[in-house]
């Protein structure tokens, strides 16, 4: 019974460390399956923009917010890392402000911080493409601010996104654990029993 139980801990432990190394992540390209829309969330603070999703899974489009009020306003386009990784998107931007890009920029947001990637005072379209890390669980997206939400609205286009999901290998080590416990169970009953 004894040896039964050190040779099932040291398969259980095998298995951990088969599962340590190949699980890492893999990469999920598209707004599909474990980003598909559904999995995320627009967020509208202070202005009243959208995001329009016809083209998933290749791409989105995000509006900024133009309420005609003033003051600073922001639409965020978020959901939660699967796994850790990188995420990497490429953006296409224009700007219908009458004053250009400065009061309308885009970017993207890690864990509640806006990082610009458009540049100031363009009225010409912007386009570009972009990657950072993410650790699992991290909420990470797309937004569009407004500095004064007035003379128009800024739109990004986000294409050939991709985003870390959990390695199949993870998934696959461990049932294997969880199989290898069922049996491990079923011995020693039997054992008992017979």
């Amino acid at each position: 019974m004894t040896s039964m139980l050190q040779k099932f801990s040291l398969a259980v432990a095998g298995s951990v460390v088969t599962v340590g190394l190949l699980g890492s992540s893999a990469m999920a390209a598209g707004f599909s399956g474990e980003y598909a829309p559904s999995e995320w969330t627009l967020t509208n603070t202070n202005t009243n923009g959208f995001v329009n999703t016809s083209g998933v899974p290749g791409s989105i489009s995000l509006t900024g917010g133009n309420n005609g009020g003033s003051g600073f306003g922001q639409t965020a386009y978020t959901t939660a890392a699967k796994a850790s990784g990188l995420v990497s998107f490429n953006w296409d931007y224009t700007t219908n402000d009458v004053d250009g890009s400065s009061f309308d920029p885009f970017g993207y947001i890690l864990n509640g911080t806006f990082t610009q990637l458009t540049s100031n005072g363009l009225k010409t379209p912007q386009t570009g493409n972009f990657s950072f890390a993410v650790l699992q669980g991290d909420t990470f997206g797309f937004a569009v601010n407004t500095t004064d939400n007035i003379l128009g609205a800024a739109n990004v286009v986000i294409s050939n996104f991709a985003a870390p999901v959990p390695e199949p290998a993870t998934v696959a080590g461990l049932l294997a654990i969880g199989a290898l416990g069922a049996g491990a169970i079923k011995r020693k009953r039997q054992t008992t029993n017979g």
